[in-house]
């Protein structure tokens, strides 16, 4: 299957880094930057999880059992995709009780396909 990037894809991403650019403070934690090696990539993308993310973004099951029925999978198996989703902070797990409940704090994530020389904020500055 071929990614196409198209036109109204693009001007979100340009619309969500241009509110970033003007008002850095009021978005620190909305984005998700990872730098990620091929095989982290390819560990912790998997369709499953994604489609967890999705889930909790658009039915916001009240706990991760809720989650379990919805996607399907034994309820330990979500966990455990759960918990490395947040160990990347992906997901906020809050514990209330007996429950845990997952919840989706991004709303974009970054992630450099090619790998990224460091730079200072100096750095940065001056290009920009």
């Amino acid at each position: 299957m071929a990614y196409k990037m198209s036109e109204e894809k693009w001007d979100t991403i340009k619309a969500y880094l241009n509110k970033v650019w003007k008002e850095p403070d009021k978005y620190p934690d909305k984005g998700l930057l990872l730098s990620l090696s091929d095989e982290e990539i390819t560990q912790i993308f998997t369709k499953e999880r994604l489609k967890l993310v999705r889930l909790i973004q658009d039915k916001k099951p009240k706990n991760a059992t809720r989650l379990s029925e919805l996607a399907e999978r034994r309820l330990s198996a979500v966990m455990r995709d759960l918990e490395l989703l947040q160990h990347f902070h992906m997901v906020e797990l809050q514990k209330k009780g007996k429950n845990i409940i997952p919840t989706v704090k991004k709303e974009i994530l970054i992630l450099p396909l090619i790998k990224l020389k460091a730079k200072t904020l100096p750095e940065i500055k001056a290009i920009a």
